[in-house]
């Protein structure tokens, strides 16, 4: 029940933190983790702020990404190590518009990050969880359970995300009572890497305008 697990994990962390209310911001299985949250505990989110096509709003996958969710190949995939160099060509090619961007150094520590012992069991067991050959696994589609979610919410999309194009969180946007669409100009499925200042406007912006709406509630 990984949408069960990903909100008692954030829950437990918000517990952890002290903190009655946070504003959450998650990018792609991130996404995933943010709106199991946000649904499951609305009372505990400000604000949730999407960057990207989050997991769990639509059956669709990329093939390769199936294909990664398959147990035997991504064991034998995890046991590959990747240079920083091939990093880019192979793993970032297909979500960043312009992976040839990444420095040097960015990469030495995404590769070092992708090393790490328990990294490859991590992987493999999380994406089992998500998805298989038909695509995303139904029970982790939040969908129905966004349009009901009355915390503001932003999505920000990049103009090339190869996971889903920005029409969906147009759609998903208007059927919320406070949902928010944005999408950023050449970026990707990781718009804070492709264009991290923009990205960083349009967060900073949607945490300052939330931020009446939940004085108002408080008042009430």
């Amino acid at each position: 029940d990984l949408r069960g697990h990903a909100a008692a994990w954030m829950l437990d962390l918000v517990d952890g933190l002290g903190a009655s209310q946070v504003n959450v911001i998650g990018s792609s299985m991130g996404g995933l983790f943010a709106m199991a949250f946000a649904t499951t505990h609305p009372e505990r989110v400000r604000a949730l702020g999407l960057l990207g096509a989050p997991a769990g709003l639509d059956r669709r996958f990329p093939p390769f990404l199936r294909l990664y969710a398959n147990p035997l190949v991504v064991r034998v995939i995890s046991r590959l190590k990747m240079s920083p160099t091939t990093l880019r060509a192979r793993a970032f090619s297909g979500y960043l518009p312009h992976p040839e961007r990444r420095s040097m150094e960015w990469l030495e520590v995404a590769a070092a990050g992708g090393a790490l012992p328990g990294t490859g069991l991590s992987n493999r067991t999380l994406l089992n969880a998500v998805a298989n050959f038909r695509g995303q696994r139904p029970g982790v589609m939040m969908q129905e359970a966004m349009t009901s979610l009355e915390v503001p919410t932003r999505f920000v999309w990049g103009d090339h995300d190869s996971i889903l194009p920005s029409a969906h969180g147009a759609d998903l946007a208007r059927r919320m009572k406070h949902g928010q669409l944005v999408v950023i100009h050449d970026a990707g499925h990781i718009p804070h890497l492709d264009q991290p200042e923009a990205v960083a406007a349009e967060v900073n912006s949607f945490l300052r305008a939330s931020a009446p709406y939940h004085a108002s509630k408080l008042k009430t």
